[in-house]
């Protein structure tokens, strides 16, 4: 039976699960509103799922973490995490797109507020400040259309279709893109990437950890 340890820290929501058998089964997350705690909380709320789930690290199958865009800080925080969990124990790890993560979320809050026009696409966005977003589309199934990318918005977005939208880069698009339609999600959970590292599971797409490092999408201090 599968048993996973799930960390998602690429924005200011730091969050972990485990899953065992396809399910969650215990969770925890801490949102910072100013600055980034991720250092001092990951590792005690990792203590706590593994504690409430009655499992030690050896136990886990798979570790599976958000691997960006997103927190150049959170990022690497939460990266160092998995490979330093995972390699006493040759435990395989899993990078998942925090974006696709951000897709699950909003088909999760779709379904559970029974909103119209679900068959939309989905557009999750991640503020990567300025004028500045990291995004990437999907379909209403959560199928991927494209590849996770920067995008600067400006005058052109006013003809972009409607879609469905989750990210904390939604807000300052909105008045850019009228027919954009807001989800009301801003961070994806950790749970929400379960979905992705259970097919990477299957596929036998493990990482190697000496090689695995956050998907950035632009260097720090880059201009697009």
């Amino acid at each position: 039976m599968p048993r996973l340890l799930l960390i998602e820290t690429s924005s200011r929501l730091c969050s972990v699960a485990v899953a065992e058998g396809g399910c969650i089964v215990a969770e925890r997350e801490e949102l910072s509103i100013q600055g980034y705690r991720h250092a001092e909380a990951l590792h005690p709320m990792i203590g706590e799922v593994l504690a409430s789930a009655g499992l030690k690290v050896r136990d886990l199958t798979g570790i599976a973490a958000g691997q960006g865009p997103g927190s150049y800080t959170g990022l690497r925080i939460g990266l160092s995490a998995a490979k330093g969990l995972a390699l006493p124990w040759g435990i395989p790890c899993y990078g998942v797109s925090s974006l696709e993560m951000l897709a699950e979320a909003v088909q999760e809050e779709l379904r559970q507020s029974l909103k119209d026009d679900q068959a939309l696409s989905i557009w999750t966005a991640m503020d990567a400040r300025r004028m500045e977003v990291y995004e990437a589309f999907f379909e209403g199934s959560g199928k991927r259309i494209c590849q996770d990318r920067p995008q600067i918005i400006d005058a052109s977005w006013a003809d972009r279709p409607a879609a469905w939208a989750g990210g904390d880069g939604v807000e300052k698009s909105l008045e850019h893109w009228p027919s954009l339609r807001d989800s009301g999600v801003r961070f994806a959970r950790a749970r929400h990437a379960l979905a992705a590292a259970s097919r990477c599971i299957h596929a036998g797409d493990s990482l190697d950890l000496a090689a695995w490092e956050p998907q950035y999408l632009k260097e720090f201090g880059q201009v697009l």
